[in-house]
């Protein structure tokens, strides 16, 4: 066995979607011929929202060891980022945090000390005394994980590789999420810390063909694409009683520039017409905004057919998801090559996808090969979509849609796109 060093903020026993992923690869590696060691800090299951992941946890470095990884839990404590976030983040003080973070990015140049994941480096210095590691892999976010892979091929001649779940500088989702002359700020601070940090990177590994080739053309890297792609055990779960009204499943949190007029314009057609169906928008209350956003987009006459929740734990999230009769993605407004994570999700569950409204691109792209999806741009096409879908339902060729789709989504399995892990290690 090949050993690997993984250094990732979010792994088991964190179900949010960032832990999923790196989850999946030190658990699986194995059977690749490695042997990875992951570096993280102290987690939860019972982490519920944004605010949690900010909390202290943990006093002691816990390591568990498996018969496939091994794995270092450091004890979480709250920089002066996360602290501020806490205090002002969400109050009409925000300012105050955004000024923190202009002080913690600045300081991000000099050392990590005052940030949540300060202990990652020492740690990842120790272990390379002791053993020696083919490479190391460092997932982000949070990015700033990226300087530890900078300061141990500085200090240590480190071999890294830099695993992007997302752009970072060039992210135009957290671009459209922010703004403003303070968040411009950092942002240009930033850039100049993604190609001197991640410059001293072998290569680079992201989540898309348009990602990578992005990410590969700034930092000057040679780029290779991983997809998130879906757990196997996904397609082998229990079938579970639909819901008794036709109900479609948002499953996530939101972004500002995904439109919610067309379906919720859908939902008032199928009312107008005596035919109203359920959205369930679930998990969309961890983020705060955007929660309170979707709810002050319903019209009153709609709300009793909208539910948002907050965050439910793993396994209830996929029985809501199994109980759902479709499932609903939307476009990031204008900008492509975004393959959401829960798409992946959705096609494992074999369920109609309806994309409404579409990318013209990766999205779409997806769920047309999969069989599964359903297409739209107008609240009066999403509509007449539903009741394609209402009438697959009801002359029973929901199980032919699923069946014939699996030969179509295996390529998207987490385990056949780690298999792409050799070529990024060399082997």
């Amino acid at each position: 066995m090949k050993k690997i060093l993984i250094l990732t903020y979010y792994f088991a026993p964190c179900t949010l979607t960032p832990s999923q992923r790196i989850t999946f690869w030190a658990r699986n590696l194995n059977r690749l011929g490695y042997f990875p060691t992951v570096i993280t800090r102290e987690w939860t299951a019972e982490t519920r929202s944004h605010q949690d992941t900010k909390r202290r946890m943990g006093n002691n470095v816990r390591q568990e060891i498996f018969d496939t990884h091994e794995v270092y839990y450091l004890p979480f404590q709250p920089g002066i980022l996360d602290r501020a976030y806490l205090t002002f983040g969400e109050s009409a003080l925000r300012p105050i945090f955004l000024l923190t973070k202009l002080f913690d990015v600045f300081m991000a140049r000099f050392t990590l000390k005052f940030t949540s994941y300060a202990n990652f480096l020492s740690l990842a210095k120790t272990l390379y005394k002791k053993s020696e590691f083919k490479a190391t892999i460092i997932s982000g976010e949070p990015f700033y994980l990226f300087r530890i892979g900078y300061s141990l091929h500085r200090e240590l001649n480190v071999r890294w590789i830099a695993d992007y779940r997302d752009d970072w500088s060039t992210n135009e989702l957290q671009m459209e999420n922010s703004g403003g002359a303070i968040r411009k700020c950092i942002a240009n601070i930033e850039s100049k810390y993604e190609k001197k940090w991640v410059g001293t990177a072998e290569s680079i590994i992201s989540v898309s063909s348009i990602y990578t080739d992005r990410l590969s053309k700034f930092l000057g890297k040679k780029g290779f694409t991983i997809e998130n792609g879906f757990e196997e055990e996904l397609l082998e779960l229990k079938p579970e009683e639909l819901f008794p009204v036709f109900t479609l499943t948002y499953s996530g949190v939101l972004y500002p520039s995904q439109d919610l007029s067309v379906i919720l314009g859908a939902l008032q057609i199928a009312l107008n017409n005596g035919q109203p169906f359920h959205l369930l928008f679930l998990g969309a209350g961890f983020d705060v905004k955007q929660g309170r956003r979707i709810a002050d987009s319903i019209p009153i006459d709609l709300r009793p057919f909208v539910k948002i929740t907050d965050r439910l734990p793993r396994a209830l999230a996929l029985t809501e998801l199994h109980k759902s009769h479709a499932f609903l993605a939307m476009a990031y407004g204008s900008m492509k090559g975004i393959p959401s994570s829960k798409l992946y999700e959705y096609l494992a569950l074999g369920k109609p996808v309806l994309l409404c409204p579409s990318d013209a691109d990766v999205m779409e792209q997806m769920i047309a090969e999969s069989g599964l999806g359903f297409v739209a741009n107008s609240a009066e096409g999403c509509y007449q979509q539903i009741l394609k879908i209402k009438a697959h339902y009801e002359q029973g060729e929901i199980h032919e849609l699923r069946k014939n789709s699996l030969s179509e989504i295996m390529k998207y399995s987490r385990f056949n796109q780690l298999q792409h892990i050799k070529e990024v290690l060399g082997d």
